[in-house]
């Protein structure tokens, strides 16, 4: 835990020591010069695109993590039941954390 303390305090220390004018980091003010806009498709209203991407949502509607969970142990039997179960105990923990039921 000291080892990491010192490091941080030199990666952010260094800078500030030894930095010269050349900073990597702009400051808050600098970086609302900063903006982005999102180009206009031709011919496309923004009512309309959220419509179609409202609607491309509703029809793709993926599996959620339990059914699919429920699903898996359904199919699990015989002398391999319990790693079946605990394998998909896995699956199903992976895919509540990041979205996607692992291959």
């Amino acid at each position: 835990m000291i080892v990491v303390s010192v490091m941080l305090a030199l990666y952010l220390g260094w800078p500030l020591a030894f930095g010269g004018p050349n900073r990597v980091v702009e400051t808050p003010a600098e970086a609302r010069g900063v903006g982005a806009t999102v180009a206009p498709q031709p011919g496309l209203s923004v009512a309309a695109a959220l419509a179609s991407a409202l609607e491309t949502v509703r029809a793709a509607k993926p599996e959620t993590c339990y059914k699919r969970y429920r699903r898996e142990v359904n199919l699990c039997d015989g002398a391999s039941g319990a790693a079946c179960r605990l394998g998909a105990a896995d699956h199903w923990d992976m895919c509540e954390a990041t979205g996607f039921w692992p291959k």
